[in-house]
């Protein structure tokens, strides 16, 4: 957030708001945000919290006619197929203004897709796209200038899997 102020950046798509927590945060922070999510029901939580909000397809950013200071993305990007994930990034780029940030935090570690069923959640089967460094950083480097990357181990038994943190800025 200190370079988002620093660098007088006003305005962030957050995509997979969910329930538009993160959203809040940069709203009470001052920012002008836009939450977006691919479920109606998560866009009305938000907007009942005072969020400007809209069911957003990732595949449709264009549909937005607008372009953003920064763009927020906290495990979405995680369930794009790896054969779509250059065309969705391109969708990110032509959405963000010159110079634009983009934070692009995922879970990874190794390139690995697979469906995942957690009975603590939903219950429900969700696909899953992790990726190594290798790739991410690959599938990164024609349209972003990495500013940070950061590897945070979350599990100490299972060394292959982490949460990769990384703060972009548009070439």
């Amino acid at each position: 957030m200190n370079l988002l102020k620093k660098e007088k950046k006003e305005s962030i798509l957050e995509l997979g708001s969910g329930a538009g927590l993160d959203a809040k945060f940069f709203q009470n922070k001052g920012f002008k945000v836009l939450a977006t999510d691919l479920s109606k029901k998560m866009v009305k939580v938000c907007q009942k919290k005072g969020l400007k909000a809209k069911v957003v397809d990732l595949y449709q950013l264009s549909s937005l006619n607008n372009e953003f200071d920064a763009i927020y993305s906290m495990n979405v990007l995680l369930h794009i197929p790896r054969k779509d994930l250059v065309k969705i990034l391109n969708n990110i780029y032509k959405t963000l203004n010159k110079n634009g940030i983009f934070f692009y935090g995922v879970y990874g570690g190794k390139d690995e897709e697979k469906i995942i069923t957690d009975k603590t959640k939903m219950g429900l089967p969700r696909f899953f796209s992790f990726l190594s460094n290798k790739t991410l950083l690959n599938a990164i480097k024609d349209k972003f200038n990495v500013i940070d990357f950061k590897k945070i181990d979350i599990d100490s038994e299972n060394l292959d899997f982490y949460f990769q943190s990384l703060f972009l800025r548009k070439k």
